[in-house]
């Protein structure tokens, strides 16, 4: 497993430390699914950009098209 170093000022080494003591976990574990769900975000914004784009143009077909093309019908 790799390491990350972080720097960072003590008030936010020490309100996040506290944080993570309060949620019942490590200060590793909290930073890990910050970062994690950040990226999450971002990807999830991304693709709300893409379809928004698509729509835009029109580019959809039918929903009920869509099943029979996928053979849920």
């Amino acid at each position: 497993m790799a390491t990350i170093t972080l720097r960072m000022s003590e008030e936010d080494t020490r309100l996040i430390r506290q944080y993570a003591e309060m949620t019942g976990t490590t200060v590793s574990q909290f930073v890990r699914q910050a970062a994690l769900d950040r990226i999450e975000d971002e990807y999830d914004r991304s693709a709300l950009t893409r379809y928004l784009e698509v729509a835009e143009r029109g580019d959809f077909i039918p929903y009920g098209e869509a099943r029979k093309d996928w053979e849920l019908e």
